[in-house]
Parts: C-alpha cells; sequence; structure tokens
C-alpha cells in the first residue's frame, strides 16, 4: 500500500499580494530614485507622463500614485482628478519642487492625502508613501466589512422573513385545525 504523498497535506496560504505604487514624474532622476527607493517593498509601475499613468491606471490596481505637478501634457492636479475618477480610492502624493499655496490647497481639494518637495527627502517619502498605502488598506477594509455587514443585513432580513413566515403557516393551520375540530367533537358527542 502506498504511503500518503506530502503534497496531499494542506499547504499554506499564498502570501498577500505587494501594493501597486504608481510613480509618475516627466523627470528621469527622480522617477527612477524612487524606484531604487520602492523596488523591494511595493509593485512598482512607473511613467514619465500623464497620459501613460492613465493607461496604467486603467489596467492596474494602483493603491497609492506618487505624482510630480508640473509635466508637460496633462499636469500632476489634473492627472491626480482623472486618476481619482478612475479609482476614488488610490491615494496620491503629490510631488514638486515648485510649491504655492494655490497648488497645495487644489491638490488637498481634489482628494490628494499629501504633498512633498523636490529635492525629497528619503525618510519622509518612504513616511508619506507608508501612510498613503496604511489609508488605502483600511479604506479597503472598511468598504469590504461594510459590503459584509450588508450581506449579513440582507440575510437577517430573509431570515426574519422566514420566521415570520412559519410562524403565520402555524397560526394557519392551528385555526384550520381548531375551525375543524369543533364540528368533529360536536358530531362525535
Amino acid at each position: 500500500m502506498p504511503s500518503p504523498s506530502r503534497s496531499a497535506t494542506a499547504s499554506s496560504p499564498p502570501p498577500p499580494a505587494r501594493p501597486t505604487l504608481l510613480i509618475v514624474d516627466d523627470e528621469e532622476g527622480p522617477r527612477q530614485s524612487l524606484r531604487i527607493v520602492f523596488k523591494e517593498d511595493y509593485n512598482l509601475l512607473l511613467a514619465n507622463d500623464g497620459q501613460r499613468a492613465l493607461e496604467l491606471a486603467r489596467e492596474n490596481r494602483i493603491h497609492v500614485a506618487v505624482l510630480d505637478i508640473r509635466m508637460a501634457g496633462i499636469s500632476g492636479i489634473d492627472l491626480l482628478e482623472r486618476l481619482k475618477a478612475i479609482d476614488p480610492h488610490i491615494e496620491v502624493i503629490m510631488l514638486t519642487a515648485y510649491e504655492t499655496i494655490d497648488t497645495i490647497r487644489q491638490a488637498l481639494r481634489l482628494g490628494a492625502c499629501d504633498y512633498r518637495n523636490k529635492p525629497f527627502d528619503l525618510a519622509s517619502m518612504r513616511a508619506a508613501v507608508a501612510n498613503a498605502m496604511e489609508r488605502r488598506s483600511l479604506s479597503d477594509e472598511i468598504r469590504i466589512n461594510n459590503r459584509t455587514l450588508g450581506e449579513l443585513q440582507l440575510e437577517l432580513q430573509s431570515i426574519r422573513l422566514q420566521e415570520e413566515i412559519t410562524r403565520s403557516r402555524g397560526e394557519i393551520y392551528a385555526s384550520i385545525i381548531h375551525a375543524l375540530n369543533g364540528p368533529l367533537t360536536i358530531i362525535s358527542g
């Protein structure tokens, strides 16, 4: 009789998928610096312009995006708005060498979660991306929990409806039996 194979035993679950970070900058230097900094931590998608970033966003689930504000073609602010239209849950960090109060306000109004200056400090950039990833993770968890809660509420409503139907049937049957027993008692008596 052959011995049971080891491959038949339960295997451990696959490791969770790494979150995806989109880096968009028309300058090669900052884009490659961020690639080097984050290549071990996240799945990386790199784009040198807004149009390519939009294509990547349509083809991939992006958790966090780091966007340069001043780019040829689509600006970082316009790209932020378009990315949020594709997936409102993408967390976005704006990156610029030309900071103005108006652009900061506009970026935050459009849903950016952070704003960093070039040249960026590696520690603060790591912290900003980690915070954005955590926000995205919590947002995803809340959505999943809300969906589960909705499903449980529907299931509970269905159970209550079934209990009500069963109770009503019991009352109808009891009423019929009572009505039938009345004349039978008189006949047998």
